[in-house]
């Protein structure tokens, strides 16, 4: 049990990314990713997951949350493609571009897959922190993307992340 409780450390030498997916009436999710192990691993180590918050607020609290929490620079930042000035505003309020990833939904449905299973050594490649109780939720729950329909939307950030990362191949 220690072991996997340690490999959740926060790294402050290796990339950190976020993965978003917008939303107002339904969640605004937010994960907090970091490759590990030489990208032969990623670790969820956070989640936000908000209603009713306008873009700029959500950036705030992110922001916040991020300091707080004692996280470093971000590498890069990955969000819904759909929504350019949505990306605009958090990429002003969190001093970082928050890029639309560059594969497709059916792509990063498929990385998400690959990551999830399980290695020799017993863990999958895609470890979550068991604070990110959405994302699991989710998890345990998802049978088929219905674009605007369904609990998916940590999970969407989880797949714009994979869509987007250069090292999720």
């Amino acid at each position: 049990m220690s072991r996997n409780l340690a490999v959740f450390d926060y790294r402050p030498e290796g990339e950190l990314y976020l993965g978003i997916d917008f939303g107002y009436k339904n969640p605004f999710a937010c994960l907090w990713i970091q490759p590990i192990d030489q990208g032969e691993r990623v670790l969820v180590l956070d989640e936000y997951y908000q209603r009713y918050r306008t873009t700029a607020e959500n950036g705030r609290a992110l922001l916040g949350i991020h300091l707080a929490s004692g996280y470093g620079r971000l590498t890069d930042t990955y969000a819904d493609p759909s929504d350019p000035e949505k990306r605009a505003v958090l990429s002003e309020i969190l001093g970082i571009e928050v890029k639309a990833p560059r594969r497709s939904v059916e792509v990063g449905q498929e990385l998400v897959r690959r990551w999830l299973k399980v290695r020799p050594d017993g863990l999958p490649g895609l470890l979550i922190h068991h604070r990110c109780k959405e994302l699991i939720s989710e998890l345990k729950g998802y049978m088929v993307h219905e674009p605007g329909r369904g609990r998916h939307h940590a999970l969407d950030a989880l797949r714009y992340f994979f869509a987007g990362w250069p090292g999720a191949d």
